[in-house]
C-alpha cells in the first residue's frame, strides 16, 4: 500500500476534526496504524511533523475564519480548542509571524487552495502573488520571458503553468500545450486529446485497485504510444530518454542539453507519480531541477520540494522517486500527417478492445480492462461489499474513491472532447455532420453521467464527507446504475463513429 494514501487518511482525519482535540487511539483504529507508526510516517514523507502539521492546519483555519467573519478573536481561539488566547496567540506568532489582532487589522490574504489530490482547504498566502501562483488558472499569472544562465545553471523563465484544472485533467496534454506555448507554437487542446486517444479512453485493472488507471500510458500496448501520437501531430521528432536504459548522469545531460538550448523537457515523475510535467531549468549542473508539476503543492508527494519566487518547483530529490521513469524532448520538424479517418479508426480500437497489457517501466506487466469490459469492472467492483466493509481501514477505502473518481475523469473529461472532437469532423466533411452530431451528443450525455456521479456523492473533493457517501451502498449501487448508463451511451456512440469511418 502506498504511503500516499495513509498520510492523505491522517490528514483527512486532521481537517474534519480542525476544531476538536485530536483523539489518537481512534486516528489509530480508522487508519490502522500504530500512532507511531503513523508519526514516523508522516515525517518521513511530508518533512514535517505531525505536531506541527495539525497546529499548522488549526491556525490556518484560524486565520480563514478571522479574515471572513466578525467573531471574537477569543471565540476563535477557544473553538479551536487553544486552552488560552495567550496560547492561541503564541500558536499563531509562530506559524504566521505575526498575532492574531495584528493578522486581522493587515488584511492579509487567506483563501482555499488544493493542500492534497483532490482535497482543497484554508491556506495563509504570504504574499500576494502567491495567490496567482497557486490559483488553478494556468495563464493568470503571467511571469516575464527571461533566460538566466550561470556555468552550472540555466533557467527557462515565463513557462506557462502546469496545473489541473476543471477543464484540462491531462497532465501530458497540458505540459505539451505549455512547453509549446514557450516555444511560440498553440496546439489545439481537443485535437491532442483525441490524437493520443486520451479522449476515448477507459481502463480499469483487472487485478486490483489501481491509482494508475487514469494514466494515459495505459491505453496501448507500448506504453509510449499516445507521446509518439502526440508529436507526430505536432510534427515534430519525439526524443525519449528511459530510466530503464540509464543513469542519472545520462538524465541531467539530457535535461541540460534541452534546457541549454531553450526548451523545457517533459518528464514523467520527478514529483509523485509517473504523470507529465515539465522541467524549465537546472541547478548545481542538474542535481537541482526547477519546473511545473502537478503534484507540486500536493503535501504527500512534495517532501524536500521548494518553491521558486515565480512558482517553480525546486526539487534535488527527484532521481529518489522511482516514479521518475522517463524524459521526453521536442526534437526537429518531421514530415508527418494524421488523417481524420486514422484518428477515428484508432479511437474505435480503444474504445473496442476489452483487455490489454502494459509495462510502463516503473512495475510489472500489468492487464487493464478496457471498452464495456472496464464499465462492466468498474461497476462489479465499486458494488462489491467486502470491498467496503465496516473493518476496511481508510487508507484504502481512499484508494477505491481514488479510483472511482479516476474513472470518473477519464469517461468525463474525455467524452467532452471526443464530443468537441466529433463536431469538428462533422464541420469539416458535411456529409456525416449529422453522424457526428448524434455520436457527440452520446458523449456529451456520458460527460454528463460523470457529473451527476459526482452530485450523489456531494462533490468531486476527496474529504471524509464524500469518502463517507461514497461508502453507503445505496450511493454506490446508484452510481453503477449510472455506469451502466454511461456504457449503453458509449456502445451507441461507437456505432456512430464506425459508420462515420466507413463513409470517410
Amino acid at each position: 500500500m502506498d504511503y500516499a494514501l495513509t498520510i492523505w487518511s491522517v490528514a483527512t482525519y486532521i481537517e474534519a476534526r480542525v476544531k476538536s482535540t485530536i483523539d489518537y487511539e481512534h486516528m489509530e483504529k480508522t487508519t490502522g496504524f500504530s500512532y507511531r507508526h503513523i508519526r514516523e510516517i508522516f515525517k518521513e514523507n511530508t518533512g514535517k511533523s505531525l505536531s506541527k502539521y495539525i497546529l499548522e492546519r488549526k491556525i490556518a483555519n484560524a486565520a480563514f475564519d478571522i479574515s471572513i467573519s466578525d467573531k471574537k478573536l477569543t471565540d476563535i481561539a477557544f473553538e479551536y480548542k487553544f486552552n488560552s488566547y495567550d496560547t492561541f496567540t503564541r500558536s499563531f506568532k509562530r506559524i504566521t509571524d505575526v498575532s492574531p489582532s495584528q493578522f486581522k487589522k493587515k488584511d492579509s490574504k487567506v483563501g482555499r487552495k488544493r493542500i492534497l489530490m483532490g482535497m482543497y482547504a484554508p491556506v495563509i498566502f504570504k504574499k500576494d502573488d502567491d495567490i496567482e501562483y497557486y490559483d488553478t488558472s494556468i495563464n493568470k499569472h503571467i511571469i516575464p520571458k527571461e533566460t538566466v544562465k550561470t556555468n552550472s545553471s540555466c533557467i527557462l523563465y515565463g513557462v506557462p503553468k502546469v496545473a489541473y484544472t476543471f477543464k484540462e485533467c491531462t497532465p501530458f496534454v497540458v505540459s505539451l500545450k505549455s512547453c509549446l506555448a514557450y516555444l511560440g507554437h498553440r496546439i489545439n487542446y481537443t485535437y491532442i486529446m483525441a490524437v493520443t486517444g486520451a479522449s476515448f479512453r477507459l481502463r480499469w485493472n483487472k487485478s486490483y485497485w489501481d491509482g494508475g488507471n487514469v494514466d494515459i500510458m495505459n491505453i496501448y500496448q507500448d506504453a509510449y504510444e499516445p507521446f509518439k501520437r502526440a508529436f507526430k501531430a505536432i510534427k515534430r521528432e519525439c526524443k525519449i530518454l528511459k530510466r530503464a536504459n540509464s543513469s542519472k548522469q545520462d538524465f541531467m545531460e539530457f535535461i541540460k542539453k534541452e534546457i541549454n538550448s531553450g526548451k523545457p523537457v517533459i518528464s514523467l515523475g520527478i514529483i509523485g507519480p509517473c504523470e507529465a510535467g515539465l522541467i524549465t531549468g537546472y541547478r548545481n549542473n542538474g542535481e537541482t531541477l526547477l519546473g511545473w508539476n502537478c503534484f507540486q503543492d500536493c503535501k504527500e508527494f512534495n517532501k524536500n520540494t521548494g518553491i521558486d519566487e515565480c512558482g517553480y518547483y525546486i526539487t534535488n530529490n527527484w532521481w529518489q522517486n522511482p516514479d521518475t521513469i522517463a524524459l521526453i524532448a521536442i526534437g526537429d520538424e518531421i514530415k508527418a500527417n494524421i488523417s481524420q479517418k486514422e484518428i477515428i479508426e484508432n479511437a474505435l480500437n480503444i474504445m473496442n478492445t476489452n483487455t490489454i497489457k502494459v509495462n510502463t517501466g516503473n512495475r510489472s506487466m500489468q492487464t487493464y480492462a478496457g471498452g464495456q469490459l472496464a464499465y462492466e469492472l468498474w461497476a462489479r467492483a465499486i458494488t462489491n461489499e467486502a470491498e467496503f466493509s465496516k473493518n476496511t481501514i481508510v487508507p484504502l477505502l481512499i484508494e477505491r474513491l481514488m479510483c472511482q473518481n479516476d474513472a470518473q475523469t477519464m469517461i468525463g473529461e474525455g467524452r467532452a472532447y471526443a464530443a468537441y472532437f466529433m463536431e469538428w469532423i462533422g464541420n469539416t466533411n458535411k456529409h456525416v455532420q449529422n453522424d457526428c452530431n448524434e455520436a457527440a451528443k452520446y458523449l456529451r450525455k456520458i460527460l454528463e453521467i460523470s457529473m451527476e456521479m459526482c452530485k450523489i456523492r456531494g462533490g468531486f473533493e476527496q474529504n471524509e464527507k464524500t469518502l463517507k457517501s461514497f461508502c453507503q451502498p445505496k450511493i454506490r449501487a446508484k452510481t453503477a446504475e449510472l455506469i451502466q448508463q454511461a456504457k449503453e451511451h458509449e456502445h451507441k456512440a461507437c456505432g456512430l463513429m464506425q459508420a462515420i469511418y466507413s463513409k470517410l
